[in-house]
């Protein structure tokens, strides 16, 4: 059986894009499928298409040394994301038609509308290219929408990094519990705020907490979308819509964040033997499901008082096989660009049934 090669167009090349396309060369031996780069678009370093490969070494050089992409290119022009999108389909008319481009979208997670992104997914599932993602706007804003528009073109929209990294959450239940329906679900889904608290509980400062997560490169430079809970609002949203069938948005999600908290509180529950964890559930009530983000005082033996550090963890409330529970022991870039490249996988998988 031929691997298929993808050609791959990246809107949004951040640390999760970049660190993407380092796990793919340090895993090229263990894929059954060959890439490239066809297109790069970025907020702040410009835009490169190039139908025969963009020399990815070099792209990430630019990008990491704060130099513009543009200097791959013979003529630089500005071009958006979308603006990008159409012309690596024009230019790879072919692949798109065979199904082997792919439009992996990382952009920055926009709390208002969604956007860009929804834009982008669209733009790349019209043009006929997978998409495949780690914004959790797409999914938490239009997925049935999106996914009723991916089904009309015959090709998959996947995103499986939205919510808890390189845990396959919605693969699990969309490949492997058919005829199983998800009543509700109760999880840790959000990193910098679990670090954040498992921290303060050590006798470290909110702001240093904050601090090392943007070192990292997992909180943004405005940890706001995650302290005021927003973040898992969205990914909360995202479970809500597919996995529960239900319509709603993150500003639909009753939230509140961690940022009035402070030490005293989180050591105090401590010396109760209890914990306080940023805890989003979802439950259905009289047909109507209602979804909250939100600290809660957690006794010693719930299962999410053990979530620490860069852990997450969430339980689904199944009909037919009861609570589930799915546990991230470390979360890192590695993990959510493994995401990104198992849904990749996937892709190659299905190409590879229809040879």
């Amino acid at each position: 059986m031929t691997q298929p090669e993808l050609s791959l167009v990246l809107i949004g090349f951040g640390n999760v894009a970049r660190r993407f396309i380092k796990l793919l060369d340090e895993t090229a031996d263990q894929l059954d499928f060959e890439w490239k780069v066809v297109g790069i678009s970025t907020r702040r370093h410009g835009s490169v298409v190039d139908a025969k490969g963009v020399n990815t070494d070099r792209a990430l050089e630019l990008v990491e040394s704060q130099q513009s992409l543009d200097r791959l290119q013979l003529s630089p022009l500005q071009r958006s994301g979308i603006d990008v999108i159409r012309q690596v389909a024009d230019v790879c008319e072919d692949e798109a038609e065979d199904g082997l481009l792919v439009c992996v979208e990382t952009t920055v997670l926009d709390i208002e509308r969604g956007e860009p992104a929804i834009s982008h997914v669209r733009a790349a599932l019209e043009a006929q290219a997978h998409v495949v993602s780690a914004n959790k706007g797409p999914a938490a804003f239009a997925y049935h929408q999106l996914e009723a528009l991916a089904d009309s073109v015959d090709r998959l929209l996947l995103f499986e990094g939205a919510v808890m990294d390189g845990v396959p959450v919605f693969n699990l239940v969309r490949e492997n519990l058919p005829a199983v329906t998800i009543h509700g679900f109760r999880g840790v889904i959000n990193t910098t705020c679990n670090y954040v608290l498992s921290e303060m509980e050590r006798g470290k400062d909110f702001d240093e907490a904050i601090a090392e997560m943007q070192r990292r490169g997992i909180a943004e430079a405005d940890p706001a979308l995650d302290i005021d809970g927003w973040d898992a609002a969205a990914k909360t949203a995202a479970l809500v819509n597919v996995l529960m069938g239900s319509v709603t948005t993150p500003h639909r999600v009753i939230r509140t964040g961690i940022r009035d908290l402070t030490g005293a509180d989180v050591r105090d529950a401590v010396g109760r033997n209890k914990r306080i964890r940023l805890v989003a559930s979802a439950a259905r009530h009289g047909g109507k499901v209602v979804a909250r983000v939100e600290p809660e005082l957690l006794d010693h033996d719930d299962p999410l008082a053990g979530i620490t550090d860069l852990q997450n963890a969430i339980y689904l409330k199944t009909d037919l096989l009861g609570d589930i529970g799915i546990v991230q022991r470390s979360g890192d870039l590695t993990q959510t660009a493994y995401a990104l490249l198992s849904d990749l996988a996937a892709i190659s998988q299905r190409l590879q049934d229809l040879q």
